[in-house]
């Protein structure tokens, strides 16, 4: 009778254990979702967010981006290698003029001589004819080795979002803020104390159960009991929050009835 007593309380409190334990082995659930697309993207928190979580979010730490060219082989690394055109050119070496002799006279570009003078052009030395085959050719060789031009650097498809929400639980057609999400607007406020510069537009959104016309109104009157909070408790100045009722407008789930949709925003001014 002792026993199964015994064995019959062991097995209730390892019922009891079980989802703790797993929990546990599972890890921490995460406290911010992404949430939305595009220019909609919302940081959601699904916990009083810390000032420096709200900060990343509405001025993030600009990322020094740098970049190196490396190259390795190709026409360009075969090009620095290559000796230039006018290196294989064999001049041999002349006598330098003295003070009696005449100075040399400059080349004459040589200009093209009719059909009828052929041995006039025959008669012309190698080595000016190579040089002139240099001349005509450099431009050439020069535009087959030029590096072609960097390829501007791809724009970031992904972009990071530049708003954050939190999910406070209004009662039903109420836009009194609930003693248990005051916590979330408490780090708003705090935020906005250590940046002065900081503005912020608060929206008021729900789903789309009821008519238009109410949400509309009723995500109206939420944002300003919000932004009435910040000003009455956190003493922001008025001209620092701008409040806007979204409504159903706006759903960041794709359907528009799904409970996540009701939410409160915040989004920079400046």
């Amino acid at each position: 009778m002792t026993k199964s007593i015994l064995s019959h309380a062991l097995a209730h409190t390892l019922v009891a254990t079980l989802p703790i334990l797993a929990a546990a082995w599972a890890g921490p659930v995460s406290a911010q979702t992404v949430e939305g697309s595009g220019s909609s993207k919302v940081m959601m928190f699904d916990r009083p967010p810390s000032v420096e979580e709200l900060r990343e979010v509405v001025a993030p730490e600009p990322k020094i981006r740098t970049r190196s060219i490396e190259i390795i082989g190709g026409a360009a690394g075969a090009a620095a290698k290559r000796p230039r055109p006018i290196d294989e050119i064999n001049y041999g070496t002349a006598p330098i003029p003295s003070a009696a002799q005449p100075a040399p006279q400059p080349e004459v570009q040589p200009v093209a001589q009719p059909a009828s003078q052929p041995a006039q052009q025959a008669s012309r030395p190698v080595h000016k004819q190579r040089r002139q085959e240099v001349r005509t050719e450099a431009p050439a060789a020069q535009m087959a080795t030029a590096e072609p031009p960097a390829a501007p650097v791809a724009q970031q498809q992904d972009a990071a979002p530049q708003a954050f929400g939190f999910r406070i639980n209004f009662a039903l057609n109420s836009a009194e803020i609930p003693a248990e999400s005051a916590s979330y607007i408490d780090a708003v406020g705090a935020l906005m104390k250590e940046d002065p510069t900081l503005g912020l537009t608060v929206e008021g959104h729900t789903d789309a159960s009821g008519s238009l016309s109410h949400n509309m109104l009723l995500s109206q009157r939420r944002a300003v009991s919000v932004g009435e909070y910040l000003v009455r408790v956190h003493r922001i100045d008025p001209k620092r929050i701008t409040v806007d009722g979204k409504g159903p407008t706006a759903p960041i789930a794709a359907n528009p009835y799904d409970g996540r949709n009701r939410r409160v925003e915040f989004k920079p001014t400046h």
